[in-house]
């Protein structure tokens, strides 16, 4: 094996790191060499940042490094040793490799000793300090077979507008114009090879396995500032993701989102995720640093992978919202089960909030050896969570804003104690299945309405029951109200889209055919809407864009049962949900909670099933008359 670049003996690692000097190339020979010290982290040379892709996990390259061992002020004497790296950054440090003065660089793969885990738990705690740190983050793609004259297209056309890195909106109109003619929307005859040979260029771009990468997001998201490398393609790194984000906007509004290569790419999302935490970042949003760190673990669930599993968490520690006592620290020692576990009691104790619950939600076949309030930070989630919009931050207050008091100061790991009230029991669950696929009407073919209702007016068994609708245009609003989890909580419902108002939620179920034939028959449709004002397009305008936002919104209801209670209320909750499992409203969770009694471990043992909707109670209405008196507050233990 190889030796790596690391101190002997025990010492205090935090705060101090290693620093790697890439030497010149000598005159006899092309080899790498470099030089590896230790620096104060708060006094140190000034130095670059590398954020990158080990690529194989083969260390197959041979490079030089002269090694100082002492971290003392005084100089040593270095020792030299031949390391083997990945392909991948073995060309990235040919890249960056000066022809006439040494580079100062900070790199994980040489400045972290990979198998001393004393010094990886505590440098990996240092590294969002690293990266905001250094005077700049270097993004190396890799290699690129670009032609000049397309590097010299998309250089000049970035040159030509007028990013604005620091606010949301991508471009100005103008701005516009000059990515349609960069990509090809922008000829007359749609013949443009050149223009599509691009899109296809930065949609391959996309597909690198960088925006794939945990450990990126938070490299890039706190970085001062940052370049993209990729083969001889130099950009500013905002001015990159601000490109990229614009080019899928408009491949999006050109083509829709089927046949967009730029929405297809495994990196979409996560460059959208950058994008808008740089903004908040930037702007000084730290405010939103509680839902942060959820919407975070989300994000990085479903779209970013990490060789170790612990790095699901580690990987996204600048954004926890924490005190000293709920810090969660490095340990590659410990189970991923305790590294999971851990994160989740510390992320419950910090806000005392039961938000992170979020991301429990388990498939109906998950069989984890984990806690069932513990959440799988390796695996995505079966379907958005109800606070979709952004995890942590939503409308929901169905326990009035109470907090987590439930606080234990046992060891047991193994459970969780939350406190509330039964609010029902799930009396009957719809039989339909709603997966992720793509109808050609969302209402008709994918929701059918008209398909709940009649399985809902075939539950009634007579009394009816009081809280059953009055007439059937009260029962179809509140079963799609259901359906669409009232837009999960979203802060950017349309102003004409009321879920108080049976007609105006009903309205475009109704008209859904007539707008989708207007669409469908004009392929052309989206661009002239966009261009035209008149009169007798404003409805018909308003009714596509409520169209367009449910049919973002919709995506709730994936992998999840409508359910209807004893007491008749309609709810949604992932499809683990059985008949016969209890709605609970618990202290500090923002949305009803299904848990499922455990008869052999205790009388108030339950197992944490699923987070759900349930109309009606989503604001805190029975809130009131459930007491909320220490006497009637009931325990639950979550195993």
């Amino acid at each position: 094996m190889s030796p790596t670049p690391s101190e002997s003996g025990k010492v205090s690692f935090s705060p101090k790191f290693k620093l790697l000097r890439i030497l010149p190339p000598t005159t006899q020979s092309n080899e790498i060499i470099c030089e590896l010290s230790w620096e104060m982290l708060d006094n140190s040379p000034e130095y670059e940042a590398l954020s990158y892709t080990w690529g194989t996990t083969a260390q197959d390259q041979p490079i030089q490094i002269r090694t100082f061992l002492s971290q003392s002020p005084s100089p040593s004497q270095p020792k030299t040793d031949i390391f083997h790296v990945t392909k991948h950054l073995c060309a990235a440090l040919l890249h960056l490799r000066q022809s006439t003065a040494p580079r100062t660089v900070w790199i994980d793969q040489l400045c972290i000793d990979q198998h001393n885990l004393d010094e990886k738990n505590a440098q990996v705690k240092l590294m969002a300090h690293i990266y905001r740190s250094a005077k700049r983050t270097i993004v190396w793609l890799g290699e690129l077979d670009i032609r000049d004259t397309d590097r010299v297209d998309i250089v000049v056309a970035t040159e030509r507008m007028n990013f604005r890195p620091v606010e949301r909106e991508y471009s100005t109109l103008e701005d516009q114009v000059i990515l349609k003619d960069l990509i090809g929307f922008g000829a007359q005859d749609d013949t443009d090879d050149s223009g599509r040979r691009r899109r296809k260029i930065l949609a391959g771009l996309l597909n690198r396995l960088w925006f794939t990468r945990a450990w990126v997001y938070q490299e890039v998201v706190v970085a001062q500032r940052g370049v993209v490398l990729c083969g001889s393609l130099e950009m500013d790194m905002d001015i990159f993701i601000n490109l990229l984000d614009g080019v899928c906007d408009l491949d999006f509004q050109e083509v829709g989102e089927a046949a967009s290569i730029m929405h297809s790419s495994k990196g979409y999302k996560p460059m959208f995720a950058i994008r808008e935490a740089r903004f908040e970042s930037r702007n000084g949003l730290s405010s939103t640093k509680k839902s942060r760190w959820l919407s975070t673990l989300w994000q990085a669930m479903g779209n970013l992978d990490a060789t170790n599993p612990r790095d699901k968490v580690y990987a996204f520690l600048a954004f926890a919202d924490s005190t000293d006592e709920t810090q969660i620290s490095p340990s590659y020692g410990k189970s991923i089960k305790s590294v999971y576990t851990d994160a989740t009691v510390r992320s419950i104790y910090s806000v005392g909030s039961l938000d992170v619950l979020e991301l429990a939600n388990k498939s109906a076949e998950s069989s984890e050896d984990l806690p069932s309030w513990v959440p799988n930070f390796s695996k995505p989630l079966p379907s958005s969570p109800f606070m979709t919009h952004n995890v942590g931050s939503t409308e929901f207050h169905a326990s009035r804003g109470s907090q987590y008091t439930s606080r234990s100061s046992h060891t047991d790991l193994t459970t969780l104690t939350v406190r509330g009230h039964v609010l029902s029991t799930v009396a009957s669950i719809h039989p339909r299945d709603f997966h992720n696929h793509k109808p050609s009407q969302i209402f008709h073919d994918w929701i059918n309405l008209a398909d709940v209702t009649a399985w809902v007016l075939s539950q009634i068994q007579p009394p009816v029951h009081e809280n059953f609708p009055e007439s059937s245009l009260t029962l179809q609003s509140r079963i799609l109200r259901t359906l669409l989890a009232e837009g999960a909580g979203s802060d950017d419902t349309p102003d004409n889209l009321n879920y108080t108002d049976p007609e105006a939620i009903l309205d475009v179920y109704y008209k859904e055919p007539l707008i989708l034939e207007a669409r469908n028959n004009s392929p052309k449709f989206d661009r002239v809407f966009r261009e035209t004002d008149s009169p007798s397009t404003t409805s018909l305008k308003l009714q596509l864009s409520t169209y367009r936002w449910i049919q973002k919104i919709v995506k709730i209801i994936i992998n999840k049962k409508f359910f209807i209670s004893v007491d008749f209320n309609f709810g949604l909750a992932y499809e683990a949900v059985r008949e016969g499992d209890v709605i609970c409203i618990l202290q500090g969770s923002k949305t009803p909670t299904v848990l499922r009694r455990v008869c052999d471990a205790g009388a108030n043992h339950y197992r944490f099933v699923a987070q759900c909707f349930v109309d009606g109670c989503m604001r805190g209405e029975p809130y009131e008359e459930l007491g909320w008196t220490e006497e009637n507050i009931k325990t639950f233990v979550l195993i």
